[in-house]
């Protein structure tokens, strides 16, 4: 008997499938082209046959038109016309009008050539839609024109044939009752129309200016006939398949359940590559059995014969399995022992090792070899201090101590973390977990440790502790006060700045609210939560510190971004940005003042020329030693001697002398106001600050006049010059007018002030600040408030009575140190706490 293969039968059944779907498809391409072949083989006779009707037609128009006879054959009536559109003559009936050249007719035939013939069709110009066919013929001098019926054209009307005639501007000039409404479309090979389906065909005619004949006809029956017969065509082949592929489905699902049992079967049956011992092998028998779900491999057969036959065998092998298990059921408990043994020893991820009381090893697991790169050869049995743990001479290191202490007591020391050593060298962090070992009598006779690798977690602690101090290190190196809080205005960080500048103590500080920590805050709590809220920072908060010297601070609050909402405050001094924001404040009220100074002294000094060369020619006029007043005065009838004891009577002369004196003042004031508007042209040589200070304390000494209120003498002067104070390139006089301005302003100060109980002193302080000369000048007196520091150096600003001040030593003071060397000038008041005025002068060195 031939044994045959349920694959390849199933693969023949698919091949002749196969084959029958191509010839059948074939056959129906076939069909369809032979169906379409001989629509268009009809249709093209039918449009051939009508082309050469109306070509035959026309050509017998033509010959009517040359001829004399009456008119018939479809001639309306006919009309001869000159080139110019004038009517010659007409028949049957006389013409209604006598020229056509304004008609539509002519301007479409006043171009053509003698002999062209031409088929138009035109409208009416009475205005109704109707349109007429027109034969036109050309001759020599004159247009023959013939009006057709469209019935003329054709010499029958076709049936179940649509027929359209189109000129070459594809107008159509002619068509059959259109039935199916298909002469406002564009004439094609296929065309649907109202569900019908119409096959066309074109042929040109060249009579009578070419023309454009198409036949349609209507195989609306012949294409759903066909579609039909190949639907019902195609239904049944996709009926034939399917019943023909299930049953090749059958065919493979049979072939895959014996190719499954096939396997299950080898798989059950098959004995490993090596011998096994009796057990061994019965318990990989069992083994591969218990590893077959049989339940599960009978679901996936296909026939139910296969499947009772997999039920059938799962039968007998669970009474086999049964058997196995009971024969080997004490050697798998001892196996199974043994692998969670080696599971949990030798495949944990942890460092296990055993050390006896002598400090050797006598158990290393697979991970502590890989871990730290020794074989079980080179560790076991070799003391833990020297492979592990690094060796030192005297044996008294830390880590040495505590293997001594783990093998004493394991008891005690059951928790430790310490640095290790590798095979090659490297340093790593273990922490381990020891416990005692015992023996049968309860006494210890082993450690059993436990480690796990931290090196990592040990790096990333040192580097966030490292981080940690590095930013805090940068945050207390900042001069500024940093303060972080939270949404609630409790302080999470602050800087050591901070807390200098608490009433807190620092450790106290964390958690307790920024306004009771830092009092300044308190009147700007309103603004930390506003920040905080609408995450926009408040920066231009300027703070005055309640002290006696004037101290001011900037207050900054940063808003946190991300998810943490709070806010990072920033305090800076800013005592010195404010004194130097007024300086340049006051230089620039100074600068602006200028020139309003310069043209004022200019605009003043001419006047008062003339005033004192005026008073000059009034004394002189009543002097009696000169010949001409004596010569003046006889002429008039009075004696000069008179004359002059009235003035002496009259106290005349002391009252020019009084006016002499007052413009001599004003001059002087005018010259203070040039001084004060131009840098000094006078020539800048070496000087030494502290002989300058001297000379200008002498001068002051010795003005003494009754007329003011003070009397220098009685000023203690206290001087502190520093050593080997460097040189100055600047004017002896104007450093001295400055240091002699300084001092008169300090004594009047001091007398001018009612309420001064200690006894008035000046401090004097000369000393170097790098590459620059710094002068003080200090006094007890009552001070400024702040309105007047501000206003100290305006020309023209004075707190003196009327007649005792001009307003202008302080305004040349600052111009001469400014502008004339480059240098500054300031002070610092505050009232009942004196007055000091600071002068920074580039020094040279040597």
């Amino acid at each position: 008997m031939k044994i045959r293969s349920i694959h390849k039968l199933n693969e023949q059944i698919r091949n002749y499938l196969c084959s029958f779907l191509t010839v059948f498809i074939t056959s129906l391409l076939f069909s369809l082209m032979l169906f379409f072949w001989m629509i268009d083989k009809d249709i093209n006779e039918r449009t051939d046959t009508w082309s050469s009707y109306f070509a035959t037609r026309i050509e017998f128009i033509e010959s009517i038109i040359h001829s004399k006879y009456p008119l018939n054959h479809g001639i309306i009536t006919m009309i001869r016309i000159n080139p110019d559109g004038r009517i010659i003559n007409s028949r049957p009936h006389l013409a209604n009008e006598e020229n056509i050249s304004k008609t539509p007719l002519y301007k479409s035939i006043h171009k053509f050539k003698p002999g062209q013939i031409g088929l138009i069709k035109n409208g009416d110009e009475n205005g109704d839609h109707r349109e007429t066919l027109y034969m036109v013929k050309r001759l020599d001098s004159s247009f023959v024109i013939a009006e057709l019926s469209s019935e003329t054209l054709l010499p029958v009307i076709p049936h179940k044939t649509e027929l359209f005639i189109f000129d070459k501007n594809n107008n159509c000039i002619f068509h059959t009752a259109d039935t199916y409404k298909l002469r406002k479309d564009k004439i094609r090979m296929i065309m649907f129309s109202s569900m019908r389906i119409f096959a066309s065909s074109k042929i040109k005619v060249y009579k009578a200016g070419s023309f454009t004949v198409s036949a349609v006809k209507n195989i609306s029956a012949e294409f759903y006939g066909a579609t039909l017969f190949m639907l019902l065509a195609l239904a049944a082949v996709v009926a034939i398949l399917k019943r023909s592929n299930r049953l090749t489905w059958d065919l493979a699902g049979t072939e895959d359940d014996f190719i499954r049992i096939k396997k299950l079967l080898a798989n059950v049956s098959m004995m490993p590559g090596k011998k096994l011992k009796h057990l061994p092998a019965i318990e990989y028998a069992a083994e591969k059995i218990r590893q077959v779900d049989w339940k599960a491999e009978a679901d996936k057969m296909s026939f139910m014969e296969n499947k009772e036959y997999i039920l059938t065998t799962s039968f007998f092998a669970g009474n086999i399995l049964q058997l196995l298990d009971e024969i080997s059921a004490h050697s798998n408990k001892l196996a199974a022992s043994r692998h969670e043994y080696r599971d949990l020893v030798q495949r944990a991820h942890s460092i296990i090792l055993r050390i006896d009381l002598d400090g050797r090893c006598s158990f290393f697991n697979e991970y502590a070899e890989s871990f730290f790169g020794f074989s079980q050869e080179e560790i076991v049995g070799k003391k833990i201090v020297g492979t592990l743990i690094q060796k030192t001479e005297n044996g008294n290191s830390k880590l040495e101590k505590m293997i001594k202490d783990i093998t004493a007591y394991p008891e005690i020391n059951q928790v430790s973390t310490n640095q290790n050593i590798r095979k090659n060298g490297s340093l790593v962090w273990v922490h381990w977990t020891n416990s005692p070992v015992y023996d049968e009598n309860g006494h210890t006779v082993e450690v059993l440790s436990i480690g796990t690798d931290i090196t990592e977690r040990k790096m990333v602690e040192e580097e966030l502790f490292r981080t940690k101090n590095y930013i805090r290190n940068i945050i207390d190196s900042m001069p500024s006060v940093i303060i972080g809080v939270n949404s609630s205005g409790e302080i999470v960080h602050f800087n050591s700045k901070a807390e200098d500048s608490s009433i807190i103590p620092s450790n106290e500080l964390l958690g307790k609210k920024v306004s009771t920590a830092f009092p300044l805050l308190k009147k700007y709590s309103a603004r930390i939560y506003k920040a905080i809220e609408t995450e926009v920072p408040e920066i231009e908060i300027r703070a005055q510190l309640p002290s006696a010297e004037q101290q001011f601070q900037d207050i900054m609050i940063y808003p946190l971004t991300g998810d943490v909402k709070g806010a990072v405050i920033r305090i800076d001094d800013a005592t010195e940005r404010a004194r130097i924001e007024d300086i340049m404040i006051q230089t620039e009220k100074m600068m602006s003042v200028g020139g309003l100074a310069a043209g004022m002294a200019h605009e003043i000094n001419n006047p008062l020329g003339g005033i004192l060369q005026g008073i000059q020619n009034i004394v002189r006029r009543f002097s009696p030693d000169l010949d001409s007043n004596r010569k003046a005065a006889k002429k008039v009838g009075c004696d000069i001697d008179s004359v002059l004891a009235y003035v002496e009577e009259r106290k005349i002369l002391q009252t020019i002398d009084g006016i002499t004196e007052s413009g001599v003042r004003a001059a002087e004031i005018v010259s203070r106001m040039l001084e004060f508007s131009r840098k000094s042209d006078s020539s800048k040589t070496l000087n030494d600050i502290k002989t300058l200070m001297d000379k200008s304390i002498d001068l002051a000494t010795q003005d003494y006049n009754p007329n003011k209120k003070y009397d220098f003498k009685q000023i203690t002067i206290n001087k502190s010059y520093a050593d080997n104070l460097s040189s100055a390139l600047c004017s002896a006089t104007e450093i001295e007018q400055v240091f002699l301005n300084l001092l008169r302003n300090s004594a009047q100060a001091m007398y001018d002030w009612a309420e001064m109980k200690d006894h008035p002193k000046i401090d004097i302080s000369i000393k170097n600040l790098g590459e620059i000369i710094k002068c003080t000048v200090s006094d007890n007196g009552p001070g400024m408030t702040k309105d007047i520091r501000k206003r100290a150096f305006e020309p023209f600003y004075t707190t003196k009575d009327p007649g005792y001040g001009t307003g202008l030593g302080l305004s040349v003071s600052y111009f001469i140190i400014t502008q004339n060397h480059k240098g500054s000038l300031s002070v610092e008041s505050s009232p009942e706490r004196g007055t000091t005025f600071t002068i920074m002068i580039p020094a040279v060195s040597s």
